[in-house]
């Protein structure tokens, strides 16, 4: 066999010469395969000289075998000892340079998954939170091939992480029903705990969490109210309901700004949702008793002077004003004299069902998440252009996943500039970027669809964002190699 110049773990490191590289490359039909690494445990994806990372399932101390075939010379093989977390990394040299390939070990809890590449993304990155309990779980970051870069598992599991502009993360932790979490705490990429957010008064809620360029963020939190009459929808003459709250806290915790549905939304906007809670009660107190949610705010989305939010148990989107606090718009749910109405939607009569992840990507035009929930229909991402001079809104855009099925809860729908849609298929197993038509570019199934794993949102960050060697560096920092 061939003797090859390498540096053993982390790195093992293939030198040819240019020359018979590029005479190599030469001789090789277009698109053809220019070398191979198969690893024991097996590589996650197979091998492509155009995917620069992979994984291994492998534990603390367990020898990853790779054979390496290069353009140049002969196959040979190499063991190395890794730990979940660390990567050893392949050079191989080709006509046009030498690329580097990182393949790491993925700790045997991560979840499963399955990537189905159809085009080529406009997306970067997708950060997600795969998980399903209130134990161990992860945010994870997976790059345009499918493949997890950077992740962190921690207990209790993240929850609606997402991106802050200086480059560091947020999440607070999954707590399944209850209204009530934890603050939110950003995170360096390398797995420092930097700040912690949380309401005033009321414990912080879960759904969302916005950082304002002033530095204050806005929160939600569920107040509860008691003694409140729900005879007319068939339920006690004297009940605890929770309404929203959206507050805005200062780096220093105090409350700046504060807005409550209390004050502004109607019992009767929520008559489908309390009807069904009264029905099959989700929130009890310590005694058993039920508490109502009549409002369930999950998404947040800062507009100059005005403030959108989605309500899943209001079946709408709303627009208010931040300085009197006055709801300007309305788009779906029951009609109020501040709705819209919606025009080329076939199914505008029934309209939204359990709305998540409001968002106006560009002026004028509006994008949520249907879920369809109870409404007997596969869930649905909309574009809306607005005329609010008309009370109109018109759907511009609605795309669907055909092997998603139904969706009861969660999800999210972002429409990237160049337009192609990045969308977490609420409670399914489907993290999808399409195009603005709705063709499939890429789709992340976690599997088995049994393990109930979803990510409550899907964040699509663009190139240029993020580099692999600042994911690398993070990985490093936190697992070492």
């Amino acid at each position: 066999m061939k003797k090859a110049a390498f540096k053993l773990q982390p790195v093992l490191e293939l030198r040819r010469t240019q020359e018979r590289a590029a005479a190599v490359a030469a001789a090789q039909a277009p698109g053809a395969l220019a070398a191979d690494v198969e690893a024991s445990p097996a590589l996650k994806p197979a091998f492509r000289t155009s995917i620069p990372d992979y994984t291994v399932r492998c534990r603390d101390g367990e020898r990853v075998r790779l054979e390496i075939e290069p353009p140049d010379g002969e196959p040979f093989t190499r063991s190395v000892d890794l730990a979940p977390g660390r990567a050893a990394a392949v050079r191989l040299r080709f006509a046009e340079g030498t690329r580097r390939y990182r393949i790491r070990c993925l700790p045997e809890d991560f979840p499963n998954w399955r990537t189905h590449r159809y085009g080529t993304p406009q997306a970067g990155w997708y950060l997600v939170t795969p998980n399903k309990s209130e134990g161990a779980g992860y945010a994870a970051i997976f790059d345009s091939h499918g493949v997890p870069v950077w992740w962190i598992r921690r207990t209790p599991a993240p929850f609606a992480a997402d991106l802050l502009p200086n480059g560091n993360l947020v999440w607070t932790n999954y707590v399944a029903l209850s209204p009530v979490s934890d603050r939110f705490v950003e995170w360096t990429l390398a797995g420092r705990r930097k700040r912690s957010f949380g309401t005033v008064g009321p414990s912080t809620n879960q759904h969302d969490f916005q950082l304002l360029p002033n530095g204050n963020a806005l929160m939600l939190t569920y107040p509860a109210r008691d003694h409140v009459d729900l005879r007319a929808f068939g339920g006690p003459a004297d009940a605890t309901v929770l309404d929203g709250e959206i507050q805005e806290v200062d780096p220093t915790g105090k409350l700046v700004w504060r807005w409550s549905s209390r004050d502004h939304v109607k019992l009767a906007e929520a008559d489908r949702w309390i009807r069904n809670q009264i029905a099959h009660p989700v929130i009890r107190k310590f005694d058993g008793t039920p508490v109502y949610d009549l409002v369930h705010i999950n998404a947040l989305e800062p507009n100059g002077s005005r403030l959108l939010f989605s309500a899943r148990y209001l079946d709408a989107a709303y627009a208010i004003d931040r300085r009197s606090g006055a709801i300007r718009w309305k788009l779906g749910g029951t009609r109020t004299p501040r709705s819209l109405t919606i025009a080329d939607d076939p199914l505008a009569k029934v309209d939204f069902g359990g709305p998540h992840d409001v968002r106006q990507p560009r002026p004028g035009l509006v994008t949520i998440y249907d879920n369809g929930a109870l409404r007997d229909r596969d869930p649905r991402a909309l574009a809306f252009r607005l005329d609010l001079a008309g009370r109109r809104a018109e759907l511009v855009r609605d795309v669907r996943f055909p092997r998603v099925g139904r969706s009861v809860c969660c999800g999210s729908a972002r429409l990237l500039p160049e337009r192609n849609w990045v969308v977490s298929w609420g409670n399914t197993p489907w993290v999808t970027e399409q195009t603005w038509g709705g063709e499939p570019v890429l789709a992340i199934e976690f599997r088995p669809a049994d393990d109930e794993l979803a990510s409550y949102r899907a964040v699509p960050v663009m190139p240029g964002t993020l580099t692999r060697d600042r994911l690398h560096t993070a990985m490093r920092a936190m697992y070492g190699g």
